[in-house]
């Protein structure tokens, strides 16, 4: 696709470089040919412009991901919680082990 997309560029350069000092006549044929050659460039380019039009995802898919983010944002909570409860308890077992050997 890119080397298409680089051939017709490069061809309306050429084209747009050679109509300097042309008659008139040979300027409207050479501008054809260049009107041509934008329209399959346009066709080729057509599905990534469409495309971006359609990339937006729904509002209920948005809706089920931000509903899904609250879910594991809680469970996330709920187990940091519990992991800071087993930290404490652990501290205090090997705090409280120190002092009866002492």
């Amino acid at each position: 696709m890119a080397i298409q997309v680089r051939t017709h560029l490069s061809l309306l350069q050429g084209y747009a470089d050679i109509m300097e000092g042309l008659s008139p006549a040979l300027k409207t044929q050479i501008l054809r040919v260049m009107a041509e050659k934008t329209r399959s460039l346009g066709a080729a380019l057509q599905p990534f412009t469409e495309q971006a039009t359609t990339a937006r995802p729904e509002i209920d898919d948005y809706r089920r991901v931000r509903e899904r983010t609250r879910l594991l944002m809680s469970e996330y909570r709920l187990l940091l919680e519990r992991l800071h409860d087993s930290v404490s308890e652990a501290h205090e077992h090997v705090n409280g082990a120190g002092e009866t050997l002492s």
